[in-house]
């Protein structure tokens, strides 16, 4: 049957899919992650087990990766300093608690690391790109079927005549999600925040009014790997219920209970939703 001009069907067809082609190195790790599903049948709210075994790890980048005190290096690793007389320092302690069996546990993180085309690259960019496309692979994986994704969409195509004052001069939105080509969220993702350069907050100023004038209920999250508590509380100021009228909805951690609860961190991160939170999420955008 003849499809009438206007249709919904039609519409879809005038305006085909415009993701950009993800690099290989992040295909490599969404491969790595989808292998890993296969063997362990997680569910959404195991899914970020999949993000610690593949970007975590127990080494450091220097000219070239080096094992470190077979502990997690969570942070940075020049704030591993044993303490007076040798005695562990809290750092250390506190890597020891990441919420994975002591034993194995560097054994079996680190695994996007160990790949052949990824152990000599430095891993900044990688690991930014990886975690963005791995949050996105469990978005599609456990999330509402009927939200539809974009990786590093362009905001200028999305809300056209808007002026995005960015640190970039070629901006992109991490992950647009859709539902009947409707944005319904924007999320940025980054691995770590620098303390002194909270992008995420300065991405969400400027594009929530840009989205919301197109979709008044379009979400604005921040997902994040970081694991400084100082950092994060920095980005929670910037979000209910702390500030009410915030660009940002929610602040998202892939795993939050690794954070307060491996690392003992106090009742500040209360607010910190999970990635298990995010795509419970995905059924209520609209």
């Amino acid at each position: 049957m003849a499809r009438k001009p206007g249709s919904k069907q039609l519409i879809l067809e005038w305006f085909p899919s415009r993701t950009m082609p993800r690099s290989i190195n992040a295909q490599l790790a969404v491969d790595l992650y989808n292998d890993l599903h296969a063997r362990y049948n997680w569910t959404s709210d195991s899914a970020w087990q999949g993000i610690a075994r593949l970007l975590l790890t127990c080494e450091i980048y220097r000219a070239q990766w080096e094992p470190f005190r077979n502990v997690v290096v969570y942070i940075d690793s020049n704030r591993f300093r044993p303490g007076k007389g040798g005695t562990p320092s809290a750092t250390l302690r506190r890597a020891e608690q990441l919420g994975i069996e002591r034993a194995a546990l560097c054994d079996n993180i680190g695994l996007y690391w160990q790949q052949a085309a990824i152990r000599p690259l430095q891993p900044q960019n990688p690991v930014g790109h990886a975690f963005r496309s791995l949050v996105l692979t469990a978005l599609q994986l456990f999330g509402d079927p009927g939200v539809t994704y974009e990786e590093e969409a362009d905001p200028h195509k999305e809300f056209p005549g808007q002026v995005f004052t960015t640190r970039s001069k070629n901006p992109r939105i991490d992950i647009m999600a859709r539902r009947d080509l409707r944005t319904v969220a924007i999320l940025t993702v980054r691995w770590r925040v620098r303390h002194d350069r909270l992008d995420v907050i300065d991405e969400a100023m400027a594009y929530a009014p840009a989205a919301r004038r197109h979709n008044p209920n379009c979400k604005v999250y921040p997902v994040l790997g970081e694991f400084d508590g100082g950092r994060l509380r920095k980005v929670l100021a910037n979000c209910p219920p702390v500030f009410s009228n915030a660009a940002l909805d929610a602040a998202v951690h892939f795993e939050p209970h690794l954070i307060t609860k491996g690392l003992q961190e106090n009742g500040t991160l209360d607010h910190l939703r999970s990635l298990a939170w995010l795509i419970r999420e995905t059924f209520n955008w609209r």
